[in-house]
């Protein structure tokens, strides 16, 4: 195992990476998870579905849509991903859902509880989790909170 060769798509060949794998020769950086969009969409919504009764009387009924319309944004699967520094897994960035979540809450889509009570929904098991202080924060891509808003503000019609 202390000699490897990088391989080009040009040099790949099935049989030899089936043979390695047969003989036991073949390892996998398990670090390196993929998740796809669905995955994302599909744990962000179990996430926030915690916190659903904390939306605001004006928006309690369309929640669900707003965070629907939010997830099918273009770029968003890229903002979720977990970053590189994560220090463990995660299937999403918990980071940037708190974020948006206060975003949110600045638009009135959630009564304005304080973090300690949005973090004990979300973050059930923790005592206070590392989350929190990103409640607050806002979205650093200017693109992309100014489409949140746009949600927010055509949902409110």
């Amino acid at each position: 195992m202390s000699s490897f060769k990088q391989v080009r798509p040009e040099e790949f060949d099935v049989e030899k990476l089936l043979a390695a794998s047969r003989e036991g020769r073949l390892y996998v950086d398990e670090k390196k998870n993929t998740v796809n969009k669905e995955q994302i969409v599909k744990e962000v919504r179990a996430y926030i579905e915690r916190i659903n009764a904390f939306a605001t009387n004006k928006y309690c009924s369309s929640v669900d849509k707003l965070w629907e319309q939010i997830l099918a944004m273009d770029n968003i699967s890229d903002y979720l991903m977990p970053g590189t520094k994560a220090r463990k897994f995660r299937i999403f960035n918990k980071y940037n859902v708190m974020r948006i979540i206060g975003v949110l809450r600045e638009k009135g889509v959630y009564e304005q509880y304080s973090d300690r009570d949005f973090d004990s929904l979300l973050e059930p098991d923790e005592k206070d989790s590392p989350y929190r202080r990103y409640l607050g924060m806002g979205i650093e891509e200017h693109s992309l909170l100014i489409k949140i808003i746009r949600i927010v503000d055509a949902i409110k019609l």
